[in-house]
Protein backbone atom coordinates (compact mmCIF):
# COMPACT_ATOMS: atom_id res chain seq x y z
CA UNK A 1 0.00 0.00 0.00
CA UNK A 2 1.49 3.04 -1.06
CA UNK A 3 0.57 6.54 1.07
CA UNK A 4 0.70 10.40 0.35
CA UNK A 5 4.36 11.60 -0.48
CA UNK A 6 5.40 8.00 -1.69
CA UNK A 7 8.37 7.80 -4.28
CA UNK A 8 7.88 4.58 -5.89
CA UNK A 9 11.06 3.65 -7.79
CA UNK A 10 12.23 5.51 -10.58
CA UNK A 11 8.94 7.43 -10.49
CA UNK A 12 7.64 10.96 -9.16
CA UNK A 13 5.55 11.25 -6.25
CA UNK A 14 1.90 10.83 -6.68
CA UNK A 15 -0.26 13.79 -6.19
CA UNK A 16 -4.00 14.27 -6.76
CA UNK A 17 -5.49 15.72 -9.92
CA UNK A 18 -8.94 16.60 -11.68
CA UNK A 19 -9.22 13.90 -13.95
CA UNK A 20 -7.68 15.26 -17.42
CA UNK A 21 -7.36 14.46 -21.13
CA UNK A 22 -3.93 13.07 -21.46
CA UNK A 23 -1.74 14.69 -23.56
CA UNK A 24 1.91 14.07 -24.76
CA UNK A 25 2.89 17.84 -24.33
CA UNK A 26 2.52 17.47 -20.53
CA UNK A 27 5.51 15.27 -20.43
CA UNK A 28 4.53 12.07 -18.96
CA UNK A 29 5.47 9.67 -21.81
CA UNK A 30 1.78 9.04 -22.30
CA UNK A 31 -0.42 9.61 -25.22
CA UNK A 32 -3.95 9.21 -26.84
CA UNK A 33 -5.62 8.92 -23.04
CA UNK A 34 -6.53 6.05 -20.66
CA UNK A 35 -9.33 3.60 -21.31
CA UNK A 36 -11.05 1.10 -18.51
CA UNK A 37 -13.14 -1.95 -19.33
CA UNK A 38 -14.41 -5.22 -18.66
CA UNK A 39 -15.24 -4.25 -15.26
CA UNK A 40 -16.14 -7.06 -13.10
CA UNK A 41 -17.23 -6.66 -9.36
CA UNK A 42 -13.65 -7.21 -8.57
CA UNK A 43 -11.46 -6.66 -11.31
CA UNK A 44 -11.07 -4.35 -14.38
CA UNK A 45 -8.78 -3.78 -17.50
CA UNK A 46 -6.98 -0.44 -18.13
CA UNK A 47 -5.48 0.38 -21.73
CA UNK A 48 -2.90 3.13 -22.49
CA UNK A 49 -0.07 3.69 -24.68
CA UNK A 50 3.05 5.67 -24.03
CA UNK A 51 6.23 6.26 -25.51
CA UNK A 52 8.20 3.63 -27.16
CA UNK A 53 10.79 1.42 -24.46
CA UNK A 54 8.74 3.37 -21.52
CA UNK A 55 8.18 1.46 -18.23
CA UNK A 56 4.84 1.79 -16.67
CA UNK A 57 2.92 1.41 -13.55
CA UNK A 58 -0.41 1.94 -12.43
CA UNK A 59 -1.41 3.75 -8.55
CA UNK A 60 -4.96 3.18 -7.73
CA UNK A 61 -6.75 2.88 -4.82
CA UNK A 62 -10.64 4.63 -3.78
CA UNK A 63 -9.36 7.58 -2.62
CA UNK A 64 -10.21 10.57 -5.41
CA UNK A 65 -7.03 12.33 -4.62
CA UNK A 66 -4.54 8.72 -4.26
CA UNK A 67 -3.49 9.64 -1.14
CA UNK A 68 -3.61 6.00 -0.32
CA UNK A 69 -2.99 3.73 -3.41
CA UNK A 70 -1.83 0.65 -4.23
CA UNK A 71 0.43 -0.06 -7.55
CA UNK A 72 0.37 -2.68 -9.98
CA UNK A 73 3.70 -4.31 -11.02
CA UNK A 74 5.88 -2.31 -13.24
CA UNK A 75 6.11 -3.34 -16.98
CA UNK A 76 6.99 -2.26 -20.54
CA UNK A 77 4.98 -1.21 -23.17
CA UNK A 78 4.50 -3.46 -25.70
CA UNK A 79 6.15 -2.70 -29.23
CA UNK A 80 4.05 -5.10 -30.60
CA UNK A 81 0.81 -3.75 -29.63
CA UNK A 82 2.11 0.11 -30.53
CA UNK A 83 4.06 0.87 -27.63
CA UNK A 84 0.05 0.16 -25.76
CA UNK A 85 -0.21 -2.09 -22.51
CA UNK A 86 -3.59 -3.53 -20.83
CA UNK A 87 -3.04 -3.76 -17.20
CA UNK A 88 -5.15 -6.19 -15.11
CA UNK A 89 -6.71 -4.48 -11.52
CA UNK A 90 -7.97 -7.30 -9.39
CA UNK A 91 -9.27 -7.89 -5.79
CA UNK A 92 -11.73 -4.75 -6.11
CA UNK A 93 -14.21 -4.00 -4.21
CA UNK A 94 -17.60 -4.17 -5.58
CA UNK A 95 -19.78 -1.12 -6.09
CA UNK A 96 -16.99 0.83 -5.87
CA UNK A 97 -15.58 4.18 -7.76
CA UNK A 98 -11.97 3.27 -8.07
CA UNK A 99 -9.56 6.20 -9.27
CA UNK A 100 -6.13 5.52 -11.25
CA UNK A 101 -3.37 6.88 -12.92
CA UNK A 102 -0.20 6.16 -14.45
CA UNK A 103 3.08 6.53 -13.95
CA UNK A 104 5.85 6.65 -16.39
CA UNK A 105 9.42 5.82 -15.18
CA UNK A 106 11.23 8.80 -15.14
CA UNK A 107 8.43 10.90 -16.04
CA UNK A 108 5.53 13.03 -14.39
CA UNK A 109 2.85 10.88 -13.00
CA UNK A 110 -0.35 10.89 -15.57
CA UNK A 111 -3.61 12.12 -14.91
CA UNK A 112 -6.06 11.14 -12.41
CA UNK A 113 -8.85 8.82 -14.04
CA UNK A 114 -11.61 6.47 -12.62
CA UNK A 115 -14.35 3.74 -13.61
CA UNK A 116 -16.95 2.05 -10.89
CA UNK A 117 -16.88 -1.55 -10.80
CA UNK A 118 -19.98 -4.08 -10.42
CA UNK A 119 -22.44 -4.93 -7.59
CA UNK A 120 -22.40 -8.79 -6.94
CA UNK A 121 -24.52 -10.60 -8.46
CA UNK A 122 -26.98 -10.73 -5.73
CA UNK A 123 -26.92 -6.98 -5.05
CA UNK A 124 -30.33 -4.87 -5.50
CA UNK A 125 -28.29 -1.45 -6.87
CA UNK A 126 -29.47 0.53 -9.83
CA UNK A 127 -27.75 -0.36 -12.65
CA UNK A 128 -27.54 2.07 -15.71
CA UNK A 129 -25.47 1.81 -18.94
CA UNK A 130 -25.42 3.60 -22.30
CA UNK A 131 -24.82 2.18 -25.75
CA UNK A 132 -24.67 2.81 -29.64
CA UNK A 133 -21.91 1.99 -32.04
CA UNK A 134 -20.30 3.66 -35.49
CA UNK A 135 -17.57 6.26 -34.70
CA UNK A 136 -15.94 6.79 -38.44
CA UNK A 137 -12.76 9.75 -38.56
CA UNK A 138 -13.81 11.74 -40.72
CA UNK A 139 -17.43 12.87 -38.61
CA UNK A 140 -14.18 14.04 -35.64
CA UNK A 141 -14.65 15.83 -33.27
CA UNK A 142 -16.87 12.79 -31.41
CA UNK A 143 -19.50 15.57 -29.35
CA UNK A 144 -21.62 13.23 -28.33
CA UNK A 145 -18.86 11.26 -26.25
CA UNK A 146 -19.51 14.48 -24.25
CA UNK A 147 -23.17 13.89 -23.76
CA UNK A 148 -22.71 10.18 -22.73
CA UNK A 149 -20.27 11.36 -20.16
CA UNK A 150 -22.66 13.92 -18.78
CA UNK A 151 -25.34 11.19 -18.01
CA UNK A 152 -23.05 9.32 -15.68
CA UNK A 153 -23.72 5.87 -16.62
CA UNK A 154 -22.16 2.79 -14.78
CA UNK A 155 -20.43 1.82 -17.81
CA UNK A 156 -20.72 2.56 -21.87
CA UNK A 157 -21.22 -0.35 -24.44
CA UNK A 158 -19.50 0.15 -27.69
CA UNK A 159 -21.66 -2.08 -30.35
CA UNK A 160 -19.26 -1.90 -33.25
CA UNK A 161 -17.72 -0.14 -36.05
CA UNK A 162 -15.33 1.51 -33.21
CA UNK A 163 -13.01 2.66 -36.17
CA UNK A 164 -13.64 2.29 -40.22
CA UNK A 165 -10.63 0.88 -41.48
CA UNK A 166 -12.23 0.50 -44.99
CA UNK A 167 -13.00 4.25 -45.47
CA UNK A 168 -10.61 7.31 -45.64
CA UNK A 169 -7.94 5.21 -47.21
CA UNK A 170 -8.12 1.68 -46.44
CA UNK A 171 -5.73 -0.11 -43.98
CA UNK A 172 -3.77 -3.13 -45.22
CA UNK A 173 -0.87 -3.34 -42.70
CA UNK A 174 -1.14 -3.52 -38.99
CA UNK A 175 0.60 -0.26 -38.87
CA UNK A 176 -2.54 1.24 -40.75
CA UNK A 177 -4.66 -0.73 -38.95
CA UNK A 178 -3.34 0.78 -36.00
CA UNK A 179 -3.23 4.28 -37.21
CA UNK A 180 -7.14 4.31 -37.63
CA UNK A 181 -7.76 3.62 -33.52
CA UNK A 182 -4.72 6.43 -33.03
CA UNK A 183 -6.77 8.83 -35.30
CA UNK A 184 -10.24 8.11 -33.44
CA UNK A 185 -8.27 8.10 -30.21
CA UNK A 186 -6.87 11.06 -30.38
CA UNK A 187 -10.03 12.99 -29.59
CA UNK A 188 -10.80 15.12 -27.05
CA UNK A 189 -14.02 14.31 -26.32
CA UNK A 190 -13.75 10.62 -26.66
CA UNK A 191 -10.95 10.79 -23.66
CA UNK A 192 -12.51 12.60 -21.72
CA UNK A 193 -15.66 10.09 -21.67
CA UNK A 194 -13.21 7.37 -21.03
CA UNK A 195 -11.67 9.00 -18.10
CA UNK A 196 -14.91 8.14 -16.11
CA UNK A 197 -16.37 5.75 -17.71
CA UNK A 198 -15.51 2.46 -18.14
CA UNK A 199 -16.56 0.31 -21.36
CA UNK A 200 -17.70 -3.20 -23.15
CA UNK A 201 -16.49 -2.98 -26.44
CA UNK A 202 -17.53 -5.64 -29.48
CA UNK A 203 -16.38 -5.30 -33.11
CA UNK A 204 -18.47 -5.04 -36.73
CA UNK A 205 -17.56 -5.50 -39.71
CA UNK A 206 -15.26 -1.76 -40.59
CA UNK A 207 -12.61 -3.00 -38.05
CA UNK A 208 -11.58 -4.78 -40.96
CA UNK A 209 -13.65 -4.39 -44.55
CA UNK A 210 -17.22 -3.87 -45.20
CA UNK A 211 -19.32 -6.76 -44.56
CA UNK A 212 -16.33 -9.40 -44.46
CA UNK A 213 -16.57 -13.16 -43.83
CA UNK A 214 -14.49 -15.19 -42.07
CA UNK A 215 -11.42 -16.03 -44.50
CA UNK A 216 -10.64 -12.49 -45.31
CA UNK A 217 -7.10 -12.20 -45.33
CA UNK A 218 -7.43 -8.59 -43.24
CA UNK A 219 -9.66 -10.50 -40.72
CA UNK A 220 -6.97 -11.27 -38.35
CA UNK A 221 -4.44 -7.95 -38.59
CA UNK A 222 -8.02 -5.98 -37.79
CA UNK A 223 -8.86 -8.45 -35.09
CA UNK A 224 -5.26 -7.73 -33.68
CA UNK A 225 -5.54 -3.90 -34.22
CA UNK A 226 -8.94 -4.35 -32.16
CA UNK A 227 -7.63 -6.36 -29.39
CA UNK A 228 -4.07 -4.28 -28.98
CA UNK A 229 -6.14 -0.87 -28.78
CA UNK A 230 -9.32 -1.85 -26.08
CA UNK A 231 -9.32 -3.29 -22.73
CA UNK A 232 -11.03 -6.96 -23.61
CA UNK A 233 -11.07 -9.70 -21.08
CA UNK A 234 -9.35 -12.44 -23.17
CA UNK A 235 -10.03 -15.93 -22.60
CA UNK A 236 -7.18 -18.19 -21.35
CA UNK A 237 -8.18 -20.92 -23.64
CA UNK A 238 -9.19 -18.52 -26.87
CA UNK A 239 -6.79 -15.54 -27.08
CA UNK A 240 -9.40 -14.78 -30.43
CA UNK A 241 -12.32 -15.06 -28.75
CA UNK A 242 -14.24 -11.68 -28.26
CA UNK A 243 -17.90 -12.62 -26.83
CA UNK A 244 -18.37 -12.89 -23.24
CA UNK A 245 -20.56 -11.48 -20.91
CA UNK A 246 -20.67 -9.40 -17.36
CA UNK A 247 -23.06 -9.32 -14.38
CA UNK A 248 -23.98 -6.10 -12.89
CA UNK A 249 -26.46 -7.06 -9.95
CA UNK A 250 -29.32 -8.74 -9.93
CA UNK A 251 -30.57 -6.16 -12.35
CA UNK A 252 -28.57 -6.69 -15.23
CA UNK A 253 -26.84 -9.68 -17.17
CA UNK A 254 -25.19 -8.01 -20.28
CA UNK A 255 -24.55 -10.52 -23.08
CA UNK A 256 -22.12 -9.92 -25.64
CA UNK A 257 -22.44 -11.72 -29.14
CA UNK A 258 -19.49 -12.11 -31.36
CA UNK A 259 -21.51 -11.76 -35.14
CA UNK A 260 -18.47 -11.35 -37.37
CA UNK A 261 -15.61 -14.05 -37.04
CA UNK A 262 -17.72 -17.54 -36.25
CA UNK A 263 -19.95 -16.87 -39.78
CA UNK A 264 -20.46 -19.18 -42.07
CA UNK A 265 -23.20 -18.62 -44.54
CA UNK A 266 -23.27 -22.54 -46.05
CA UNK A 267 -24.00 -23.41 -43.09
CA UNK A 268 -26.74 -20.72 -42.25
CA UNK A 269 -25.20 -19.79 -38.66
CA UNK A 270 -23.77 -16.32 -37.82
CA UNK A 271 -22.87 -17.56 -34.45
CA UNK A 272 -20.90 -21.25 -34.88
CA UNK A 273 -21.56 -23.71 -32.86
CA UNK A 274 -19.31 -23.16 -29.64
CA UNK A 275 -20.62 -19.08 -29.02
CA UNK A 276 -24.38 -20.25 -29.55
CA UNK A 277 -23.79 -23.01 -26.81
CA UNK A 278 -22.25 -20.85 -24.95
CA UNK A 279 -25.08 -18.09 -25.57
CA UNK A 280 -27.55 -20.69 -25.09
CA UNK A 281 -26.05 -21.60 -21.64
CA UNK A 282 -25.57 -17.79 -20.17
CA UNK A 283 -29.18 -17.33 -20.79
CA UNK A 284 -30.83 -20.15 -19.15
CA UNK A 285 -28.19 -19.72 -16.42
CA UNK A 286 -29.06 -16.13 -15.52
CA UNK A 287 -30.62 -15.21 -12.99
CA UNK A 288 -30.67 -11.39 -13.38
CA UNK A 289 -33.67 -10.12 -14.33
CA UNK A 290 -33.30 -8.03 -17.38
CA UNK A 291 -31.00 -10.11 -19.77
CA UNK A 292 -29.87 -7.44 -22.21
CA UNK A 293 -28.20 -9.05 -25.44
CA UNK A 294 -25.29 -7.30 -27.49
CA UNK A 295 -25.63 -7.95 -31.17
CA UNK A 296 -23.70 -5.36 -33.29
CA UNK A 297 -26.00 -6.18 -35.95
CA UNK A 298 -29.54 -5.97 -35.56
CA UNK A 299 -32.20 -8.72 -34.92
CA UNK A 300 -34.43 -7.39 -37.70
CA UNK A 301 -34.20 -5.49 -40.95
CA UNK A 302 -30.88 -4.23 -42.85
CA UNK A 303 -30.99 -7.00 -45.36
CA UNK A 304 -28.33 -10.07 -45.71
CA UNK A 305 -25.55 -8.75 -43.92
CA UNK A 306 -27.51 -9.08 -40.53
CA UNK A 307 -29.67 -11.28 -38.41
CA UNK A 308 -32.21 -11.22 -41.48
CA UNK A 309 -29.08 -13.09 -43.74
CA UNK A 310 -29.40 -15.91 -41.15
CA UNK A 311 -33.23 -16.50 -40.47
CA UNK A 312 -33.07 -20.20 -39.34
CA UNK A 313 -30.52 -19.71 -36.92
CA UNK A 314 -32.81 -16.27 -35.46
CA UNK A 315 -35.38 -18.44 -35.33
CA UNK A 316 -33.38 -21.44 -33.06
CA UNK A 317 -32.62 -18.07 -30.95
CA UNK A 318 -36.08 -16.87 -30.50
CA UNK A 319 -37.82 -20.64 -30.12
CA UNK A 320 -35.12 -21.62 -27.17
CA UNK A 321 -36.14 -18.43 -25.38
CA UNK A 322 -39.67 -18.84 -25.84
CA UNK A 323 -39.04 -22.96 -25.20
CA UNK A 324 -37.50 -22.39 -21.92
CA UNK A 325 -39.24 -18.95 -20.58
CA UNK A 326 -36.00 -16.82 -20.27
CA UNK A 327 -37.49 -13.80 -18.93
CA UNK A 328 -36.58 -10.21 -19.69
CA UNK A 329 -34.52 -10.73 -22.69
CA UNK A 330 -33.71 -7.58 -24.45
CA UNK A 331 -31.69 -7.08 -27.76
CA UNK A 332 -29.43 -4.46 -28.04
CA UNK A 333 -27.26 -3.56 -31.48
CA UNK A 334 -25.90 -0.61 -33.78
CA UNK A 335 -25.02 -0.49 -37.34
CA UNK A 336 -28.38 0.69 -38.93
CA UNK A 337 -27.23 4.74 -38.44
CA UNK A 338 -30.78 5.20 -36.46
CA UNK A 339 -32.18 5.14 -32.94
CA UNK A 340 -34.99 2.20 -33.58
CA UNK A 341 -36.81 0.50 -31.58
CA UNK A 342 -38.08 -3.03 -33.39
CA UNK A 343 -40.42 -5.94 -32.51
CA UNK A 344 -38.83 -8.55 -33.70
CA UNK A 345 -40.97 -10.82 -35.95
CA UNK A 346 -42.25 -14.13 -34.51
CA UNK A 347 -40.62 -13.75 -31.32
CA UNK A 348 -44.08 -12.72 -28.79
CA UNK A 349 -42.79 -9.48 -28.14
CA UNK A 350 -39.23 -9.21 -27.60
CA UNK A 351 -37.98 -5.84 -28.58
CA UNK A 352 -34.16 -5.27 -30.42
CA UNK A 353 -33.33 -1.63 -29.58
CA UNK A 354 -30.76 -0.09 -31.82
CA UNK A 355 -28.66 2.92 -31.22
CA UNK A 356 -26.64 5.18 -32.97
CA UNK A 357 -24.72 6.36 -35.45
CA UNK A 358 -22.07 7.79 -32.32
CA UNK A 359 -20.59 9.91 -35.52
CA UNK A 360 -20.92 8.51 -38.68
CA UNK A 361 -23.59 8.95 -41.91
CA UNK A 362 -27.07 8.52 -41.14
CA UNK A 363 -29.48 6.38 -42.66
CA UNK A 364 -31.78 8.12 -45.44
CA UNK A 365 -32.63 4.56 -47.02
CA UNK A 366 -34.51 2.50 -44.36
CA UNK A 367 -38.19 2.78 -44.51
CA UNK A 368 -39.21 3.74 -41.43
CA UNK A 369 -42.52 3.44 -41.86
CA UNK A 370 -42.34 -0.59 -41.34
CA UNK A 371 -44.60 -1.71 -39.52
CA UNK A 372 -41.57 -3.48 -37.00
CA UNK A 373 -40.95 -0.56 -35.90
CA UNK A 374 -42.56 0.96 -32.87
CA UNK A 375 -40.03 3.98 -32.56
CA UNK A 376 -37.32 5.18 -35.50
CA UNK A 377 -35.49 8.34 -36.25
CA UNK A 378 -32.56 9.04 -38.35
CA UNK A 379 -32.14 12.45 -38.21
CA UNK A 380 -29.13 13.03 -34.81
CA UNK A 381 -26.17 11.36 -33.45
CA UNK A 382 -27.15 9.44 -30.82
CA UNK A 383 -27.28 6.96 -27.95
CA UNK A 384 -29.88 4.95 -25.62
CA UNK A 385 -29.13 4.88 -22.16
CA UNK A 386 -30.91 2.10 -19.78
CA UNK A 387 -31.58 2.38 -16.25
CA UNK A 388 -32.53 -0.35 -14.34
CA UNK A 389 -33.80 0.27 -10.44
CA UNK A 390 -34.34 -2.97 -8.30
CA UNK A 391 -35.58 -1.14 -5.38
CA UNK A 392 -37.72 0.62 -7.16
CA UNK A 393 -39.48 -1.63 -9.56
CA UNK A 394 -37.15 -4.74 -10.13
CA UNK A 395 -39.75 -5.68 -13.35
CA UNK A 396 -39.10 -2.47 -14.97
CA UNK A 397 -36.31 -0.64 -16.74
CA UNK A 398 -36.22 2.74 -18.52
CA UNK A 399 -35.11 2.95 -22.08
CA UNK A 400 -33.79 6.69 -22.97
CA UNK A 401 -32.79 7.74 -26.71
CA UNK A 402 -30.24 10.87 -26.04
CA UNK A 403 -28.51 13.07 -28.80
CA UNK A 404 -25.41 14.67 -29.27
CA UNK A 405 -26.57 18.05 -27.50
CA UNK A 406 -27.45 15.67 -24.37
CA UNK A 407 -31.42 16.26 -25.10
CA UNK A 408 -33.71 12.94 -24.31
CA UNK A 409 -35.67 12.24 -27.74
CA UNK A 410 -37.84 8.85 -26.90
CA UNK A 411 -38.33 7.26 -23.83
CA UNK A 412 -39.90 4.01 -22.65
CA UNK A 413 -40.81 1.38 -19.64
CA UNK A 414 -39.15 -1.91 -20.77
CA UNK A 415 -40.65 -4.81 -18.56
CA UNK A 416 -39.26 -8.06 -17.57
Amino acid sequence: MGGAGLALPGFLSASGCAPAIVDRDAGTGLSLGYVSGDVSSDSALVWLRADAASRVALAYGSDAELAQFNTTSVRGVDAAADHSAIFSLDDLRPATRYYYRALVEGRPPGPIASFITAPRDDDNSQVSFCFSGDTRQGYKPFTVMHAIRAQRPDFFLHLGDTVYADRNGAARTLEEFWNKYRINRDDAAAQSCFSEISTYVMWDDHEVENDYLPGNPLAPIGRQAFLDYWPVRRSPNDSEQIYRAARWGRAVDLIMLDTRQYRAPDRSTMLGTRQKEWFFDRLSQSSATFKFVASAVPMAGGGSDRWDGYPKERAEILRYIQQKKITGVVFLSADMHCAALTRIPKSKGLLDITAGPLAAPLNRVTNSANSRYEFFLAENFNFAKITVDPKVNGNEARLEFIDQDNRVFYTRKLRA
